[in-house]
Formats: C-alpha cells, sequence, structure tokens
C-alpha cells in the first residue's frame, strides 16, 4: 500500500491525558500505511506530547477548541485529501485505502466515508445510520437532510478533499458539534459516499461529550451555527439558502419531537441511548 502518502495526510489533535492514545492512534495509521504524514496538534497540552518516529508534532501556544485544533492542522495539510482521526480511536486495517479509492474514482465526491466499530459493544456502530447511505445516492436531498440533522460522522471514518474543507471554512470553533456544520458544508459542495465496510474503531475517554445524550440547548446551539453556515457559505446553492426559515423548525422539530420519541423507543427496546445526539 506504499504510496498513500502523496495523496492523503492524517491529522490527530492530542492535549492532556489524551496524549496516552497517542502511540496508538499513530501505530493504526501506519498499519494502513507506513508512509502517510501524519500531523500532530499539540494543543497546548500539559502532558509532554511525544516526537513519534515519522509524525510532524507542533504545539499551539494556547489551548484551542477541538473545531480549532483540526483546522490549525488543516493549515499544514498539503495533500489532495485529509482524515481527521480522533486520538483515542483507531483506523482499522485497509481503511485509507478503501476510502481514498472511493473518493478518487469519482471527481466529484466531497466525502468517501465507512461505517464504525463501537469499543463497548463489538458491533456496528449505529451512527452513520444504515438509511444514510441510501440517502446519499440523492445529493441534494442528502445534503438538505444533513442541515436538518448531522446526519454524517467525518471523524476518522471519513477522508475529505483538501480544497473543499478549506473552502467549507473548516470546522466549527466549538468542541460540541463542530464536524456537524463542516459535514453540511460539504455535503453542499458535492455528493457523499457511504462503505458499509467499518473503518474506524471507535472508543470513548472518560467525560468524553460524545459518549453522553446532549442537552436539548447544546443541540440548538449546534442547530444555529448549521443555520449560519448554510446561509453565509457561498458554496451552498442560493435556493438553498432561501430555505434557512423551513430548516429552522424542522431542526427543532428533531430535538425536541423525533429525538426523545427514538430515545424512547431504544429505552423500551433495552438499550441504552447514551450517545444519541
Amino acid at each position: 500500500m506504499s504510496g498513500l502518502g502523496a495523496a492523503v495526510t492524517v491529522v490527530i489533535p492530542v492535549w492532556d491525558g489524551y496524549v496516552r492514545f497517542l502511540g496508538e492512534a499513530v501505530e493504526s495509521v501506519r498499519r494502513n500505511a507506513v508512509d502517510i504524514p501524519i500531523l500532530v496538534v499539540d494543543n497546548a497540552s500539559e502532558t509532554p506530547v511525544p516526537e513519534l518516529e515519522g509524525c510532524e508534532v507542533f504545539r499551539s501556544p494556547r489551548r484551542l477548541s477541538e473545531g480549532a485544533a483540526r483546522n490549525l492542522g488543516l493549515e499544514r495539510v498539503s495533500t489532495e485529501f485529509v482524515i481527521f482521526l480522533d486520538v483515542d480511536d483507531i483506523l482499522l486495517d485497509c481503511a485509507i485505502l478503501s476510502m481514498l479509492e472511493r473518493i478518487a474514482a469519482d471527481p466529484e465526491l466531497s466525502v468517501a466515508a465507512t461505517s464504525i466499530l463501537d469499543s463497548e459493544t463489538g458491533e456496528r456502530h449505529r451512527n452513520p445510520r444504515r438509511f444514510v447511505a441510501r440517502l446519499a445516492r440523492w445529493p441534494r436531498l442528502f445534503a438538505l437532510a444533513d442541515s436538518v440533522w448531522s446526519l454524517l460522522p467525518i471523524q476518522g471514518n471519513a477522508i475529505l478533499r483538501t480544497d473543499r474543507v478549506r473552502d467549507a471554512g473548516g470546522y466549527a470553533d466549538t468542541d460540541l458539534g463542530e464536524d456537524w456544520d463542516l459535514a453540511a458544508s460539504l455535503a453542499w459542495r458535492g455528493p457523499v459516499a457511504i462503505l458499509e465496510r467499518p473503518g474506524r474503531y471507535y472508543r470513548s475517554a472518560e467525560g468524553d461529550t460524545e459518549r453522553r445524550a446532549r442537552s436539548a440547548e447544546e443541540l440548538r446551539a449546534s442547530a444555529r451555527r448549521v443555520r449560519d453556515r448554510v446561509r453565509r457559505d457561498p458554496g451552498v446553492p442560493r435556493w438553498a439558502r432561501t430555505l434557512i426559515p423551513a430548516i429552522a423548525p424542522l431542526q427543532l422539530a428533531a430535538i425536541h419531537l423525533a429525538r426523545p420519541i427514538y430515545r424512547r423507543v431504544r429505552a423500551v427496546a433495552g438499550t441504552t441511548p447514551s450517545n444519541i445526539r
């Protein structure tokens, strides 16, 4: 699998207690291909970040949000494609090659993503939900749906076109829901492909915000940011920007009606809704 390093870079932000996961995250990239550039963003970590062979480590002078830390890494990416990997997750073998082959085969694609394995169950994570791959066959409808509710995780299990990430403005400068803004912008810029094969092993550290149910207030804040992004993004068609007044009530309906019903159904079914958005 040599030669992948000319096409894709992996960005891994890290700080404090997460440093203990860095070696495993880097090793998972190396198992995919030894020549892939790895940019480690030291997010003003109080725990020393080690220099690992084959990695470029650069330090932020101050603590940034998770979104801003990824954007700092993005500034140094020189390859056509980029993967943003959370340090406490692991790339599965052959994941990068599978995603790269898919996105390189179709210049229209903005994103090629895989499914995710959940460390707690050892089974397929419910995100991205199975219907999402089918919905993505209609790119505009998918982009609209993703603007209403976050459907596409893009951390570690997705390869992105670097120029489109930059054109979209990168991640939101926040620690919560920062990927939704970017994923929505990318979906409006081109089709999304979702492979059923797993590419990311998802695990969470104690206190990880992804492992707790987000409050309605947090979700409303994320939804507002997405609406603002869609409204301001020149890559979003004008007709879509005119739909902002309709997107807002749909987002609220998803947060205050659909989500509670779904959580109740899962609770009755005996499953734990621990990381439902």
